[in-house]
């Protein structure tokens, strides 16, 4: 079971797992989703928290105990609001000392693209942060069709499950290696001759 957490994820979970979307919800409330999904042909069962952030003074034990629940990160804002922009650099750093690994699966959301004319952050805005941060970066509309708001979970799960996948034994990971490596030199001598 992967755990993930949103932050202002209300409208993006209910369109994740029901394909329906809602425009009005409670902010200051933490809802948990549980699912099942296909990805990659491998069945995940996920429990997703909409994490109740309420910039910029929170910074709860139940924020704290949230983040250490969480395996990956769904961090978004709207392109409609700067403010919600500028308060991710402090929620990732607090995931980031939370959580004290220098790798957080975590996927950045720039929401609202189709409200262009009420743009106050540009898209390049989110990818150079996103770079900053060394986290994926996604632009999508939540109020839109569901594909871009899959794709950012499938994107997440997948980087979630690379972490946790165990890695290749160091000793046949060389010898995997040497493999190849003596395998290219033949072909080339031979290619040589």
């Amino acid at each position: 079971r992967l755990h993930l957490g949103l932050d202002f994820g209300h409208a993006l979970c209910v369109r994740f797992i029901t394909k329906r979307f809602i425009g009005e919800y409670d902010h200051k409330k933490e809802v948990t989703y549980r699912c099942s999904r296909v990805v990659d042909q491998e069945a995940v069962d996920l429990e997703i928290l909409d994490i109740a952030y309420c910039f910029p003074k929170c910074q709860t034990i139940s924020l704290f105990s949230s983040i250490r629940w969480a395996d990956g990160f769904l961090l978004l804002y709207s392109i409609t609001q700067r403010l919600s922009f500028l308060e991710v650099p402090r929620l990732k750093e607090l995931i980031d000392q939370t959580k004290q690994s220098l790798v957080v699966p975590t996927v950045l959301v720039a929401n609202k693209d189709d409200l262009e004319i009420g743009r106050e952050v540009t898209t390049e805005e989110g990818q150079r942060l996103a770079t900053d941060l060394r986290c994926s970066f996604r632009e999508l509309s939540v109020a839109e069709v569901g594909l871009g708001v899959e794709a950012a979970v499938f994107q997440l799960i997948r980087l979630v499950l690379d972490q946790q996948r165990p890695l290749p034994d160091r000793r046949s990971y060389m010898l995997t290696v040497r493999h190849a490596l003596t395998r290219k030199l033949t072909r080339s001598k031979t290619m040589q001759w």
